[in-house]
């Protein structure tokens, strides 16, 4: 089992996290929960630890008609984040994207200028999801768009899509927006219960946590026919995010069902706390190793693991703060020694 070196405080149902370029900051979702009515976007600095909220606090907003068509405007006290992801465009401009449950199932677009003593966020548009699509994380491609893993899809609807899940359906898989197209599906990313999303430097792979499948799914982006593989993880696979080095991370609770996790997550309780881990994975060969491992009393059941510099922050839906573990980017440096699957 793994030590934790310290703990963030501050941000509250931490689900997610995302380092800002060429900054100290590393941006975190938010969510509802028991513990929080009103959802919000935090920025913690890398250097001091130190956590402001971003999201509703001071931010702008400025419709981007041009890209996203005329909309609704986001109203901030209804938003209800979930996966991030961060991404500096051409122009040097730098993007957040946030999936957001709120009014309306979406992904909420904004700039982050970082000139000030802390980021703040302009809204700029949003592209709202199809049907009754339920989305989960999200991740940027070149030409302003993104990647979008969907937990159900089709109208299901949430709760049938969790019954389908539990009996072993492909429920979920990955959809991508573009200014000029809109949404498509993306070929062969058909999975039990996308959950966490990532896309290679090259934009050629997408990479998709399967929540109740226990698995990480490695697809060509777009191919025709569908390339696809497959590793098992032994975890509730949820957010991945990428090294400095090019290798995935993925956190996720284990020794637990992901019923039991469900029932928690929706319960009464404001710390959902199970067993978890953070693993690397080779994005070539999709080779596993844990390289954190805890157990219900150091954190919350993680749902993020990003490294920052020599640690691991580890975030989850249901705790406050974002919990810190050292971190050897040598391969086979977990405590556990590498799990291959």
């Amino acid at each position: 089992m793994s030590e934790a070196k310290g703990y963030v405080w501050g941000p509250i149902n931490a689900e997610d996290l995302a380092p800002v370029p060429a900054t100290s900051w590393v941006v975190t979702s938010g969510m509802t929960g028991v513990s929080a009515a009103q959802g919000r976007l935090y920025a913690v600095d890398r250097r001091d630890h130190s956590c402001n909220e971003i999201f509703p606090y001071l931010a702008s907003y400025a419709l981007d008609e041009e890209r996203f068509g005329s909309m609704a405007p986001l109203d901030p006290l209804r938003v209800e984040p979930h996966g991030i992801d961060v991404a500096a465009r051409p122009d040097g401009v730098t993007e957040l994207y946030v999936v957001n449950h709120g009014w309306r199932e979406s992904v909420e677009v904004f700039e982050i200028d970082v000139a000030g003593a802390r980021p703040t966020l302009r809204w700029i548009g949003a592209a709202v999801l199809p049907a009754s699509a339920v989305g989960n994380d999200v991740a940027a491609v070149d030409g302003g768009g993104f990647v979008v893993s969907v937990n159900v899809l089709h109208g299901d609807g949430l709760e049938h899509g969790l019954a389908r899940a539990e009996a072993g359906d492909e429920t979920g898989g990955v959809f991508e927006w573009s200014p000029e197209h809109g949404w498509a599906d993306l070929p062969g990313t058909a999975i039990n219960s996308a959950n966490g999303v990532a896309v290679s430097k090259d934009g050629h792979w997408v990479y998709i946590g399967g929540w109740h499948s226990r698995c990480i799914k490695k697809a060509r982006r777009g191919a025709a026919p569908a390339e696809s593989s497959v590793v098992g993880t032994d975890i509730l696979t949820d957010n991945l995010t990428w090294t400095a080095d090019g290798r995935l991370l993925a956190a996720g609770a284990c020794d637990t069902t992901a019923e039991e996790f469900i029932a928690g997550h929706f319960g009464p309780e404001p710390r959902l706390a199970f067993p978890s881990r953070v693993l690397r994975v080779d994005p070539d060969s999709l080779a596993v190793e844990t390289v954190v491992a805890y157990g219900p009393e150091t954190f919350g059941a993680a749902t993020t693991g990003l490294q920052v510099g020599d640690e691991i922050w580890v975030g989850a839906a249901r705790d406050q703060g974002l919990a810190r573990f050292a971190y050897d980017p040598a391969p086979g440096s977990g405590p556990s020694g590498a799990v291959t699957a």
